[in-house]
């Protein structure tokens, strides 16, 4: 493959290789071509490599099979490629996040799309259509790429959609807000969910801990964390949107209490 390649750069015939008769200056600059090609084959299978082994991990293999299958310890396979340790539960996050919520994400945005049409500054909503259209299509495998794109372009839209006059449609997209927000507290592990910087919640005096953070354009558009008490009734004025939930199965059941319980009989 490398004299190949190293042929094709010099534009030299089929013939020509280490042990042709060709002069010293022919020869040398064939041997470089080889080596450029050679290292450029070395870096295409590290990338390949690489690709694997996160495939691998994403699948349950744990680094003493990585490490196994690369010829190397397990540790030195997790210097190779760190953070793939627990790859296989943040897929069977967002697989079972999906099974359980999926329907109600698909149908909200669906309702999103229609009341959001030809509202100016939202160039997220022709993807989002698109990645609805994708999703069941798609395999399996395919479907948690999928569904991370989906989820980026929906979470895209939900919080910077104005709010309409409506009040259903204010709702399906206060919903799509909130379900975003649990996917994303659902399928990220534990610890990145902790980082919160001790925010407390921004409600004044309010000793309360935060879950929630909201998006108030009424406070220039600021994220604000808050407390269960205070996001139920920050909520309850549509314009306020759930941008994260601080750990999993907060953020639909603080917007349904917030709307009497209709999040959660949708």
């Amino acid at each position: 493959m490398a004299w190949t390649a190293a042929r094709e750069t010099l534009e030299l015939g089929p013939d020509a290789g280490p042990g042709s008769d060709l002069p010293d200056a022919d020869l040398r600059q064939l041997w470089l071509a080889a080596l450029t090609a050679l290292l450029a084959i070395r870096d295409g299978a590290e990338q390949l490599a690489a690709s694997a082994a996160l495939s691998a991990a994403q699948r349950g293999a744990d680094y003493p099979a990585i490490g196994a299958a690369a010829g190397m310890t397990r540790q030195g396979a997790r210097r190779k490629w760190p953070g793939l340790a627990g790859l296989a539960d943040g897929r069977q996050r967002k697989l079972m996040w999906w099974k359980t919520r999926g329907h109600q994400f698909a149908e909200c945005a669906r309702a999103v799309l229609t009341t959001a049409e030809g509202q100016p500054g939202l160039p997220w909503l022709a993807n989002l259509r698109t990645r609805l259209a994708e999703i069941e299509e798609v395999s399996p495998a395919q479907r948690l790429d999928a569904l991370d794109l989906m989820l980026v372009d929906a979470h895209a839209v939900a919080l910077n959609a104005s709010t309409p006059a409506d009040p259903t449609a204010a709702y399906s997209i206060g919903l799509l807000a909130a379900l975003t927000a649990d996917a994303y507290a659902a399928t990220n592990s534990h610890s990145a969910l902790i980082n919160r910087d001790a925010k407390a919640c921004g409600t004044h005096d309010c000793p309360s801990e935060p879950i929630v953070e909201l998006l108030r354009p009424g406070i220039d558009h600021q994220t604000v964390p808050a407390c269960r008490q205070h996001a139920v009734e920050a909520l309850r004025q549509p314009v306020n949107r759930i941008v994260t939930a601080y750990r999993p199965d907060v953020a639909l059941p603080v917007f349904a209490e917030a709307h009497g319980g209709r999040s959660e009989r949708t």
